[in-house]
């Protein structure tokens, strides 16, 4: 099975050196979300700070797969 590999970049960023074995693609793109999910959670208010974080998926050749982005602004509503 391949392996796949999560970076994140979050004012630095954080290499994945030993990856994730997953069946395809497909696989790793749903792997993706729930990493994201489970670091945005875990980050609460630490999460506010306006710069944005990414993802990114990489195959064992170093070609990308997916990103996952997110960039959040505290925005007062009138």
């Amino acid at each position: 099975m391949p392996r796949y590999f999560f970076h994140i970049f979050d004012r630095e960023k954080l290499t994945d050196e030993d990856g994730t074995t997953l069946a395809n693609r497909e696989e790793a793109r749903a792997h993706a979300i729930t990493i994201a999910g489970e670091i945005l959670r875990d980050a609460g208010r630490k999460f506010w700070t306006g710069n944005e974080w990414r993802l990114l998926v990489t195959d064992e050749t170093g070609a990308n797969v997916c990103r996952v982005r997110f960039l959040v602004d505290d925005i007062a509503l009138s």
